[in-house]
């Protein structure tokens, strides 16, 4: 038996777990590879004009992994909380791909605490379904979100070093499965890692902690979680950066809502709005990037006013 994993959408926000608990389990896996120009192009053509970039990298992911393994695992997360919402494109992403890829074998489970689908019950779902007792599936579960908290905290340390030293930073703000794929993100992370500037990712935040800040500043007007937590990160980080980055494939719905309220909210920083789809244009990417770098300079120098 060998699971496939398509590395898109929630692959970047539970990855540790997942892998780890078919670790646990001696089930093999595979997943699919980094995002490359194949992978874009099949996920364009097998998905529809409306859905956004992510979904349809998604679809490419899932295309290349069809025939390479013997079930595609995914999972439906729907909510993990009261007002912790995943967004319709993300939790209805099963349907599309079982009826775009009729004949391929999926693994799923639904989380949906507002319907009592716990996260564990999920797990031991699939468990079963791989032919394990729904012990041994709740066993490898905890064995693996033990590891993934220990991963994250040690991430989100070296992030804190990173802040504390010396040097010009931006603050990156977008859904992991953008800020962290080599088509979207991985280009503009590599451009500021070549002008010696230091990138700290909205995303590798304490969530209990950027959810009570939001809440503090903002109250419960922001349903998304993905966006709820990302607007805690930016309140933690933005006064520790030099400017900020948001980036957003095209045409994502509560981006653009979400995006507008930064913009409006933060007048005392640089930035800059990226928004990424199938068009291959590095170059028009490259000369917005180093007009932000010279208005982040020129502030740094005292040439801008603040």
């Amino acid at each position: 038996m060998v699971v496939g994993i398509p590395r898109a959408l929630l692959y970047y926000y539970f990855k540790d777990v997942w892998i780890d608990f078919f670790r646990e389990l001696g089930v093999k896996t595979i997943t699919s590879p980094p995002t490359n120009k194949e992978i874009v192009k099949r996920g364009v053509a097998l998905s529809v004009d409306e859905a956004c970039f992510s979904s349809k990298l998604c679809i490419g992911h899932v295309d290349w992994l069809v025939g390479k393994c013997d079930m595609v695992f995914v999972p439906r997360f729907e909510n993990i909380g009261i007002r912790e919402d995943f967004c319709p494109r993300i939790f209805g992403m099963y349907d599309v791909i079982e009826h775009t890829f009729k004949n391929a074998n999926l693994l799923s489970a639904d989380v949906n605490i507002l319907f009592r689908k716990r996260e564990v019950d999920a797990y031991m779902q699939i468990g079963q379904q791989l032919g394990f007792s729904a012990e041994e599936s709740k066993k490898a579960f905890e064995v693996a979100s033990e590891k993934a908290k220990q991963i994250h905290a040690q991430a989100l340390s070296n992030q804190e070093k990173l802040i504390e030293q010396d040097g010009m930073k931006v603050l990156l703000v977008s859904h992991s499965y953008n800020l962290h794929d080599s088509y979207v993100g991985g280009p503009i992370v590599e451009y500021f890692d070549n002008n010696d500037i230091k990138v700290i990712f909205d995303d590798l935040v304490d969530t209990k902690e950027a959810k009570q800040k939001t809440k503090e500043i903002h109250g419960n007007r922001i349903y998304w979680k993905i966006n709820n937590d990302l607007l805690g990160g930016i309140e933690l980080y933005k006064d520790k950066v030099d400017g900020i980055v948001l980036i957003t494939t095209f045409p994502c719905g509560p981006d653009s809502i979400f995006n507008e309220m930064i913009t409006r909210s933060i007048c005392d920083k640089p930035i800059l709005s990226l928004m990424v789809d199938e068009l291959d244009a590095t170059a028009g990417l490259q000369t917005r990037l180093e007009s932000f770098i010279d208005i982040l300079t020129a502030r740094k120098k005292g040439g801008l006013l603040k």
